[in-house]
């Protein structure tokens, strides 16, 4: 017979899932703006109960209570000192949707896109779509009144809230909803604080749609139908905790169309937006040049943009646009929403006095996305300026009336000016709100000074327009102490009052909103978060020479915790914000102040919060500010096992390289191990002394290296002529060692497309291993070794021709940062050439064989796992033009790292992960691939992982080719 918990029971079980380690705490301290507040306890939340409990928990050990969902806020609304109730990992479901009511009822912690996927399935979406949409809940969009880009047709999250049900803090809860609420004492004292100040609410509040400061009580209106669950968003947790909601949903367009207006400057854009409030237009959002620059400085995005009008292409003039406006419009049918964007784009060009100078209507869902992505992508671009100096939001999202928005911006850049200050504003410019990140420096007292000034000034002049410190996102503790310089004292005190009525007792998230903190008040990169700044062993040239200023990029905005993309895969596969790229970055930034973490470098909280990082370097590529943290964590643990014993998996695979070299230099030792292996006592023995997980199956080694193989084949003919180019095919030691097939398939194809082949002899690495380990100093000594041995090579000019992405990307981007100072480190990575790159060089103009193209089709479908760092530092695309030449249809896997990630995989405890991770989707599409399917993997690791986790033997492209290889007499 089952018994039901006790109440003493639930309680305990509670508290048994208190975090309040300070590894987790470290994570939590901020959420995406500059303030630091480190938290007693986090709580992920599981349900009501839980929720009631941990209450009960707070009043009793005297602890503030502050609600968090995806902790993108970027006004400091989600942190706090007390208990910080997590709802993202677990209090997230959508409990039903209604198609008929267009409603959803939800828990808080659903994400906006996983709600917008689900009611997809009935032609409907949700409409806030802020641009942190991947990752944001709905519950903090409510909290914080979020709105987004089509907001110009759906309004924010206020307009889109049917009802939410309430706990307060005694653990009693209410429902909130369009006509009041089912609490009659509290509906009582709602009515009485509207009564006691109906002019106040008339005058000052609701005057246009973007006006979020402060508490939306002309919701409470008697003409506004005393709508009390509007009322209640954009509270910011300051009220109670939302336990469920119901938000309404509208009618996906049936078809879209994007409009983007090029203008000569920023400021024309802004005038052109004012207008922009029409049917048939759903945004109007803008951006200056100085975004584009801005994103061009980044690795790889030297030609973002190119396809925006006004760019001086071959259908555009030749001036370059200084501002642009993205329109999308909506329709019954693609003719429609293109006509009604073709009519946009006609009016401006023609308009006067403001005229747009370019102008490009899109319908290609593909090449829109493209374009939309520039947008969403500016709240973490725009953290770094073109010149790589550091940019802060506080100032972040003020609103004006839209028909004031071009002279609230002149008057933004001159205050900027003022100041010594630097800033890319952009925004929902069609309803008079703007974004932008300024170049505070708020590491010195001086710098915090000039940041308040900056704050006040900026405050009074958004006031002067009859604006909002907040057109979206709340005013949390970045805005709040300066809600007096647009309210009347007769508007604080009606706010004051409606906070007493929901919280008496100041439980919920104080510090906003009523009796605020200072603006300045511990400010994450404020005076003292150098204190444990140390040289790196990286030169970190992106970042002079800092390691926290590499860290300092994570501002926050929380791409890392998407389910979009490869990054973050051990978020992905954990849910655990310590696990986040985001919350490792706050570990990391916790450890350089050294007060949470005191013991700096020599941190277990830091270490375990690096421990599940794959080093897959996503981060690198797809976080809009390039956070390396493979980079980080490699500094860190050089740093954290100092002159100390490292695990056994950091000797047998950090040291890999050297020991299947002396492996092969025994004749017949690579077989013997082979054999001794098989044996399962023995291979059970080697694991447990080599440190390596128990779980996985071992590594087998080559009979013979590629090295030795290549010096015993006889001499090719096939490229003998005095004319044939030389290339060096590097020997990586997996290619080398473990699995020779591709790099003899690589000889074979090279040959036959007329190259002579050189493999180094001697010992040549590029420091993978060491360098992924934390072994820096000895990774510094192997590449010294490895130049010195490639000089004469490099000296000739020759090609490095690399197999294993991983290797590839090592000597291309890391040896320059390990040894900056030796000319040869950058002859070397400028020599390397992907192999897929070289072959594609080859690719016949008309599509067939012959003697320049001695390779056939195969007529094949594939999947095909891209290594995560070809992935993030690299390019596919030549691979990918050859893999079609040949007449092979690949798919891609989406979702980055196979999950191996080399030693990684192989370490004890991580087994569980790797595995989950490879049944995201790589593991399910090989097994349910078409026969004759091919399965391909340039990196070995790809390749073992596959093998372990689907018997599959993959294929490297050097495999593809060998297999597509023609015989003389056909071609």
């Amino acid at each position: 017979m089952e018994t039901m918990p006790t109440k003493v029971d639930a309680a305990a079980e509670m508290r048994s899932r208190l975090r309040t380690d300070m590894g987790t705490r470290a994570a939590y301290v901020s959420d995406a703006s500059i303030f630091r507040r480190v938290p007693a306890a986090v709580l992920e939340v599981r349900s009501e109960t839980d929720i009631a409990l941990a209450l009960a928990y707070a009043r009793s050990e005297g602890l503030s209570v502050t609600s968090r969902g995806g902790g993108t806020s970027v006004a400091g609304n989600a942190i706090g000192e007390g208990l910080v109730l997590d709802t993202s990992r677990h209090f997230n479901k959508i409990l039903s949707i209604d198609p008929v009511a267009r409603t959803a009822r939800i828990q808080p912690g659903v994400v906006c896109d996983k709600l917008r996927d689900a009611a997809a399935e009935f032609g409907l979406t949700y409409g806030p779509d802020p641009s942190t949409h991947s990752r944001c809940t709905v519950g903090g969009m409510v909290a914080n009144n979020a709105c987004g880009s089509h907001s110009l047709a759906w309004g924010t999250a206020a307009d889109n809230v049917e009802s939410v049900k309430v706990m307060f803090a005694d653990g009693s809860t209410a429902t909130l909803g369009p006509n009041g609420t089912d609490d009659h004492e509290l509906e009582v004292a709602l009515k009485k604080l509207r009564d006691a100040n109906l002019s106040v609410l008339r005058t000052e509040l609701g005057r246009f749609p973007r006006q979020v400061s402060g508490y939306g009580l002309h919701h409470l209106l008697p003409e506004n139908g005393f709508n009390t669950a509007r009322a209640f968003a954009g509270t910011e947790g300051t009220c109670g905790i939302i336990t469920e909601l119901t938000v309404k949903l509208v009618h996906k367009p049936k078809a879209t169309a994007l409009a983007v207006l090029a203008f000569a400057t920023v400021f024309d854009a802004a005038a052109a937006a004012a207008t922009m409030r029409r049917p048939g237009v759903t945004t109007a959002e803008g951006m200056g040049s100085d975004l584009l620059d801005a994103l061009r400085s980044r690795p790889g995005q030297e030609l973002a943009g190119a396809d925006l009008p006004g760019m001086g292409g071959p259908y555009g003039p030749s001036e370059r646009a200084g501002g642009w406006l993205f329109c999308e419009t909506a329709g019954d049918t693609p003719e429609a929403a293109r006509a009604i964007a073709e009519a946009l784009a006609n009016e401006y060009l023609a308009a006067d006095p403001v005229t747009a100078i370019d102008a490009a209507v899109v319908t290609d869902p593909a090449a829109a996305r493209t374009l939309w992505r520039i947008r969403e992508a500016a709240a973490g671009i725009v953290t770094r300026l073109p010149d790589g100096g550091e940019a802060w939001p506080s100032w972040e999202d003020s609103a004006v009336p839209p028909e004031h928005l071009a002279d609230y911006l002149r008057d933004l850049y001159a205050l900027m000016d003022e100041h010594s200050l630097r800033g890319i504003p952009f925004g929902h410019f069609g309803e008079g709100c703007v974004h932008v990140r300024i170049s505070f420096t708020l590491g010195t007292e001086e710098g915090v000074a000039v940041f308040r000034s900056f704050m006040e000034a900026a405050a009074q002049t958004v006031a002067r327009y009859g604006g909002s410190l907040s057109g979206e996102h709340g005013d949390g503790r970045a805005r709040s102490e300066l809600l007096g310089t647009m309210y009347s004292g007769a508007a604080m005190g009606a706010f004051r009052d409606f906070k007493n009525i929901f919280d008496p007792t100041g439980l919920f998230n104080p510090g906003v909103l009523i009796d605020p903190e200072r603006i300045d008040d511990r400010l994450r990169p404020g005076p003292g978060q150098r204190t444990f700044e140390l040289s790196p062993v990286h030169a970190l040239s992106r970042d002079k020479g800092s390691l926290l200023n590499g860290v300092n990029r994570c501002v926050g905005v929380g791409i890392c915790r998407s389910d979009e993309g490869a990054m973050c895969p051990s978020f992905q596969g954990t849910g655990d914000e310590v696990h986040s790229t985001r919350g490792r970055a706050r570990v990391l930034s916790e450890m350089f102040r050294g007060e949470s973490l005191p013991s700096a470098y020599r941190s277990e909280e830091v270490k375990e919060a690096l421990d599940l990082c794959l080093s897959c370097k996503a981060c690198a590529s797809e976080c809009p500010v390039n956070v390396d943290m493979a980079t980080y964590k490699s500094e860190f643990l050089h740093r954290f096992y100092e002159k100390r014993l490292r695990p056994m998996a950091h000797y047998t695979m950090g040291w890999l390289p050297i020991l299947t070299r002396i492996l092969h230099a025994v004749p017949g030792a690579a077989g013997a191990t082979n054999t001794l292996l098989r044996c399962k006592p023995v291979e059970k023995l080697v694991k447990k002394l080599g440190g390596i997980e128990p779980t996985r199956t071992m590594i087998t080694f080559a009979p013979e290296s590629l090295q030795r193989w290549f010096a015993k084949r006889p001499k090719s003919t096939a490229a003998a002529g005095a004319a044939s180019p030389t290339v060096v095919l590097w020997p990586d030691s997996f290619n080398n060692h473990l699995d020779t097939s591709p790099g003899k398939a690589a000889v074979e194809v090279l040959e036959a497309l007329g190259y002579t082949v050189i493999i180094p002899k001697g010992f040549v690495c590029c420091g993978l291993t060491w360098h992924s380990t934390g072994q820096l100093d000895a990774a510094r000594k192997v590449i010294r070794h490895t130049l010195k041995v490639m000089e004469p090579l490099l000296d000739a000019g020759y090609p490095v021709i690399g197999l294993e992405p991983s290797c590839t990307v090592m000597l291309g981007h890391e040896i320059t940062e390990l040894l900056p100072d030796d000319p040869r480190a950058a002859v070397l990575a400028a020599a390397v050439v992907p192999f897929g790159d070289l072959v594609a060089g080859h690719l016949p103009a008309d599509g067939k064989h012959g003697a320049v193209w001695p390779f056939g089709t195969l007529g094949a479908g594939a999947v095909s796992q891209v290594h995560c760092h070809e992935r993030s530092l690299g390019d596919h695309s030549g691979t990918a033009k050859v893999l079609a030449c040949l007449g092979i249809d690949e798919r891609e896997i989406d979702t980055g790292c196979c999950g191996l990630a080399g030693n990684w995989g192989f370490e004890p405890g991580h087994a569980e992960l790797s595995r989950s991770l490879g049944e995201r989707e790589l593991f399910p599409a090989i097994r349910g691939r078409a026969a004759g399917d091919l399965v391909l993997a340039d990196g070995f690791s790809c390749r073992t992982q596959i093998s372990e986790g689907t018997d599959v033997r993959g294929m490297h492209l050097a495999q593809v080719l060998a297999a597509a290889r023609l015989d003389a007499a056909d071609l």
